[in-house]
C-alpha cells in the first residue's frame, strides 16, 4: 500500500515543476505526472479528495498569488 502523504507531496512537487519549466515539452511530462500521481489518490483506500476537486480544482501552490516570483 502506497503512503498517502507521499503521493500528495509527489503530485505537488509535479505540479510546482510544471509551472516553473520553460520547455513545454518538460511542462507536459510533469502534468502528466501529476496526472498520474492523481490518479492513485483518487484510487487510495483512504478517501482525500472531495467532489469538488475532482470536478476539476487543482492544487493552488499559490494561492494568495505571486506565482513564485522573487521580489
Amino acid at each position: 500500500m502506497e503512503d498517502l502523504n507521499y503521493l500528495l507531496k509527489c503530485e505537488q512537487m509535479e505540479l510546482l515543476k510544471e509551472q516553473h519549466s520553460i520547455c513545454a515539452t518538460s511542462r507536459a511530462a510533469h502534468r502528466a505526472r501529476a496526472r498520474g500521481y492523481s490518479r492513485r489518490i483518487r484510487e487510495h483506500h483512504h478517501p482525500y479528495r472531495s467532489g469538488a476537486v475532482r470536478s476539476g480544482a487543482a492544487f493552488a501552490p499559490y494561492p494568495f498569488g505571486g506565482e513564485g516570483r522573487h521580489s
